[in-house]
């Protein structure tokens, strides 16, 4: 457990500061989901590593985080896709929740504590409605309930914007029934053919900035600590989201907002509506996503990410330099030999408003310098050398750990020590290969074990079987004075 100090910066006081949440130690956390209509994109990508990162930093902080994120899984796109792909929009969604996971778990994303689907929430929202038109934020036009932001005198705080500006600078719908044009829809009346649930109001749908409120206020109740979204999220939505909220409870909606910056291709955002996005299914197709992941954690959350072929490509080199790294100390077995914290100087540029690139820039000092004393020790195999290293590279591990970034090692030492113990009470001379077709971890220490007893036993034949049966599986063998290096190809 620590006692780092954790600064953020609170899009809704435009400023940093001193993160206190509301009870000790435990944190309330609501990220604003995908509409489950299609796959995931990189700007998707950027924003879950991100508040994926948060986390991690919460929970080594000692934090308890109670993290919910939400899935749309009715709306407009969600009818108009179904509709194109002549299926039921259930069976859509649940296509797309799938996906989304799919999608996550290679980025290394931990699972949030509460996935809520929209309408599973429906109760919630007609309860939120009805308080609203009863205090007078709500009115009936044109069929649809509509929210009347005149009547809540904070609209705006949070993008920082006056009525009239908001009007003037931003898309807003202005059907000739509202009362003015940022007026938004809490719920709409049900068309032919459109999915619909029964309300006071009449037949019809939630609008989307009520799902949120509706999720979030549920299991969190009001104000809860952290809200978290992109960059355009805060308006309309996070904006409209306050005033229905605060309207309905009377009370504050979230202490503290986030938001991270958007993903730019050639100097525009990307996005769908200007079909410029890549989903995360097409980069896997050539990068690792561990690759992507240090990408997105290369620049600060709330700057825009350019994304480029360039950039991607020195994410890459920088994942393989660390990959390196932990390989050749692996193959001297000096990983996990003296356990390492975090440095403290890595924690504090995390600390500070999740400051990654600072963050990354001190794992590469500890890469540099296990690289420029690697070489003597593989030489000397001197004491104080291999205590520098060992330290040294598990806390490369233990930073790596705190970004997500999974380590999946190229290389594994395994010492003469620990493979003796294996067969040394057998009478064994050869073994079926065929049963261990699947390389398992412990399929693999098996074959390794048995080889080493039969170099015991001036088998050299039967041990090179061994050695060829592995290297057809892509794995390649270095006796050393210690022990047997293993490297993949």
């Amino acid at each position: 457990m620590s006692n780092n100090q954790i600064y953020l910066y609170n899009t809704l006081t435009k400023r940093k500061e001193l993160f206190v949440p509301i009870e000790n130690k435990k944190i309330r956390m609501y990220v604003c989901g995908v509409t489950v209509y299609d796959y995931c994109h990189l700007g998707h990508g950027r924003s879950y590593v991100v508040w994926d990162v948060w986390k991690r930093l919460f929970l080594s902080q000692g934090f308890e985080v109670f993290h919910i994120q939400n899935f749309t899984d009715i709306d407009d796109k969600i009818i108009k896709r179904s509709r194109e792909e002549k299926v039921d929009w259930k069976e859509l969604t649940n296509k797309f929740i799938d996906a989304y996971f799919e999608d996550m778990d290679k980025l290394n994303v931990l699972r949030a504590t509460l996935y809520p689907k929209a309408t599973d929430y429906i109760d919630e929202m007609i309860k939120i409605i009805t308080g609203l038109i009863e205090k007078g934020y709500a009115y009936k036009a044109g069929g649809d309930i509509v929210f009347s932001i005149k009547k809540f005198k904070d609209y705006g705080k949070l993008s920082g914007k006056s009525i009239d500006d908001l009007i003037e600078n931003y898309r807003v719908d202005s059907s000739s029934y509202k009362e003015s044009p940022l007026d938004f829809v809490l719920w709409k009346t049900s068309k032919p053919d459109e999915p619909f649930w029964d309300s006071p109001f009449g037949k019809g749908r939630p609008g989307w900035h009520i799902e949120c409120s509706a999720m979030s206020l549920k299991h969190f109740g009001s104000p809860f600590d952290i809200h978290a979204g992109g960059q355009d999220l805060i308006f309309p939505h996070h904006e409209n989201e306050i005033a229905q909220s605060e309207g309905f409870t009377g009370k504050k909606f979230v202490n503290y907002w986030l938001h991270n910056g958007f993903v730019t291709i050639s100097g525009e955002k990307m996005s769908k509506s200007l079909g410029n996005f890549k989903t995360l299914r097409d980069i896997y197709q050539q990068y690792d996503p561990m690759v992507l992941r240090l990408f997105i954690l290369s620049s600060h959350y709330r700057s825009p990410v350019v994304f480029n072929l360039e950039n991607l490509m020195a994410a890459k080199e920088a994942w393989d330099k660390i990959k390196n790294a932990i390989d050749v100390c692996s193959s001297f077995g000096l990983i996990g030999e003296l356990k390492a914290a975090p440095p403290s100087n890595f924690i504090a540029a995390l600390c500070d408003d999740l400051n990654t690139p600072l963050a990354i820039s001190y794992i590469f000092e500890k890469v540099r310098f296990i690289n420029s004393i690697v070489d003597s020790y593989s030489k000397s195999q001197a004491a104080d050398l291999k205590n520098a290293i060992s330290f040294n590279i598990n806390e490369v591990l233990s930073m790596i750990e705190i970004l997500g970034l999974k380590y999946k090692p190229d290389v594994l030492f395994y010492s003469k020590e620990q493979l003796s113990k294996e067969f040394d009470s057998y009478e064994l001379t050869e073994v079926n290969l065929e049963l261990f077709d699947e390389l398992t971890t412990e399929n693999m220490f098996k074959l390794l074990s048995f080889r080493e007893f039969l170099k015991k036993k001036k088998l050299y034949d039967n041990a090179d079987k061994i050695r060829n049966f592995l290297n057809k599986k892509g794995i390649v063998l270095e006796d050393l004075p210690g022990g047997i290096r293993a490297k993949k190809r």
